[in-house]
């Protein structure tokens, strides 16, 4: 099953859709743990899912599937890394809270994900057609709180990875370009 964000329906309740057949993520393996990332340094968040093959003694059956994202093509996102330095260096428990106007998204750095799975420290938010933020406030765990309405003299704009640096500041970064893995699963994107 892989369920699709459809946005709230006229009452307010969250709407969603399986799209696993339409996207080929419906295959026969025993998914046994998952994680997300953006492995292919895009701009969204893919999944690779670990298998076991039982006892079926098919090795290809235990083989991760990547199932690869595509809508960061088209859509706009801010990426975010986080390392403490009073905090602990993986920043683990910190918040972080992106506002674009009115709106406001909230992550969290976590430090486990999932049965045999990991998914990245990088937070990803999304932008939908807005070029940028208006800003970022990390909450350390330390209890130091940080806000950020420009980095490095510029207004924070979309398609940015930004790193914080507790109690040093940030940069802004282009996400570095990669080639996508060989062997994956495209997903349709809406």
């Amino acid at each position: 099953m892989l369920l699709r964000n459809d946005g709230p329906d006229p009452s307010g309740a969250p709407r969603f859709n399986d799209v696993a057949m339409a996207t080929g993520a419906d295959d026969i393996k025993d998914a046994r743990g998952m994680a997300t990332a953006d492995f292919d340094n895009d701009g969204d968040l893919d999944i690779v899912v670990n298998n076991n093959p039982g006892d079926s003694g098919r090795s290809e059956l235990a083989r991760a599937t990547l199932l690869r994202n595509n809508v960061g093509a088209r859509h706009n996102w801010l990426a975010v890394e986080l390392r403490g330095t009073k905090s602990n260096r993986d920043a683990v428990g910190a918040t972080v809270t992106v506002e674009t106007g009115a709106q406001k998204q909230v992550r969290l750095v976590g430090a486990g994900s999932g049965f045999a799975s990991q998914h990245s420290a990088r937070l990803y938010f999304g932008l939908a057609e807005r070029d940028g933020v208006s800003a970022v406030t990390v909450r350390w765990p330390s209890g130091r709180v940080e806000r950020f309405e420009k980095v490095g003299g510029q207004t924070i704009g979309a398609r940015r990875l930004l790193r914080f640096v507790e109690g040093e500041g940030a940069e802004s970064l282009a996400l570095p370009a990669m080639r996508p893995p060989a062997a994956s699963v495209q997903l349709a994107a809406k």
